[in-house]
């Protein structure tokens, strides 16, 4: 498995499981296939879990790749939040995430460690 969906939350979210993941090649695909989904909403937050990923061998530049992933597909993410879950380089991501931000992306991103915190932080609880 690469990522499954689960639409069973919405309208408050979508979960996106990661597994066999190729973090920069495979994300492209990803939000392709997420928003081409007739499932999908503009808007909706996302909670993507990617605890089961190795992310040592991730590199500032894949970082950037990342960003501009989620810059192209801005327009059909539309306004919402999106909740990373990671067991590893949290600091990594949570400084790529606060520089995306500054770049006037409409999606608010944060980085989590658990499941129970990204689910309060997306439903505003």
């Amino acid at each position: 498995m690469k990522y499954d969906f689960d639409f069973s939350h919405m309208p408050d979210y979508v979960l996106i499981k990661t597994g066999e993941f190729s973090v920069v090649e495979d994300f492209y695909k990803l939000l392709k296939d997420l928003t081409d989904s007739s499932n999908w909403r503009k808007g909706s937050p996302q909670i993507i879990d990617h605890r089961s990923l190795d992310l040592q061998n991730m590199t500032p530049n894949d970082m950037q790749m990342i960003c501009s992933i989620v810059e192209f597909y801005v327009e059909k993410l539309g306004n919402g939040k999106c909740a990373f879950i990671l067991n590893d380089h949290i600091a990594l991501l949570s400084a790529e995430c606060n520089r995306t931000k500054e770049t006037g992306i409409r999606t608010e991103i944060d980085v989590f460690s658990s499941l129970a915190e990204a689910k309060k932080w997306v439903l505003g609880k």
